[in-house]
């Protein structure tokens, strides 16, 4: 069965070819964004598409309808926003006409993810890790009270692939952890794996600076309510001080 992954070169490309599921018999045609700009898919046949890259669905929607393949659409939890941007707006978009299309199609809304392959310096957890591996501070703004929660990477594949597999169609998950944290309490974390023995060898452990800003944040609290994805079976495996462990660690082995 031939599963083509749009924008599969990226973070989430990555972990869903590393944690393939076993004995699947599943081909992975992984493309980036610009030969899938450039239609160089279009010719070959395919079971599954997962949509990941970013930008309009509609040549996917073209593609499934020839091929009659069953699409899975990431889609993000900004879409709940009151206000969304313009890249919320699109997802949204994107979902309503998979929706309306008459196709076998699930919808993943993901929430906060971490590990190997992120933009370090796109995301609070990545500009923590790379201020505390520099030697710190670490500068946690808005007081440290947004909330957040964590998923690492191994977890959000395997959630990915069976809601692709063995979910309902038409069905809306959302993907990532249950389990909230301050932006606080994850400086902390970041900061509290530069004190292992054997860890820091140059500089001491990082300063935290709760930087009192106040600042317009459009999502205060970023949890998800996961119980249409618990009733695949899905739960979290890694949880939040292993998954920080871990993705400091992917930094460090990268970088």
């Amino acid at each position: 069965m031939n599963v083509l992954i749009t924008g599969g070169l990226g973070f989430i490309g990555h972990w869903l070819i590393q944690e393939k599921p076993r004995h699947s018999g599943l081909n992975l045609i992984a493309m980036g964004t610009k030969p899938y700009q450039e239609n160089q898919w279009d010719s070959i046949g395919y079971d599954y598409i997962i949509h990941l890259a970013p930008v309009p669905v509609d040549r996917v929607l073209e593609c499934a309808k020839r091929c009659g393949a069953t699409i899975l659409l990431a889609s993000s939890g900004g879409v709940y926003d009151r206000q969304p941007d313009d890249y919320f707006r699109m997802k949204k978009d994107d979902e309503l006409k998979l929706l309306g299309s008459n196709l076998d199609v699930r919808i993943t809304r993901i929430f906060t993810t971490c590990g190997a392959h992120m933009q370090w310096g796109r995301y609070a957890i990545g500009n923590f890790i790379m201020q505390a591996s520099a030697g710190g501070p670490i500068q946690v703004q808005s007081h440290g009270v947004v909330v957040r929660s964590y998923m690492y990477g191994s977890d959000l594949a395997e959630w990915l692939w069976t809601i692709l597999l063995h979910g309902d169609p038409g069905g809306i998950y959302n993907v990532g952890s249950d389990v909230p944290h301050s932006t606080a309490e994850l400086a902390f974390e970041i900061a509290n794996y530069f004190e292992r023995p054997g860890v820091n060898l140059i500089n001491p452990k990082p300063q935290i600076n709760i930087i009192p800003k106040m600042q317009f944040e459009p999502r205060p609290f970023y949890v998800p309510d996961t119980s249409r994805a618990q009733e695949l079976g899905l739960s979290i495996k890694v949880p939040f001080e292993e998954a920080i462990r871990r993705t400091v660690e992917d930094y460090r082995n990268e970088k």
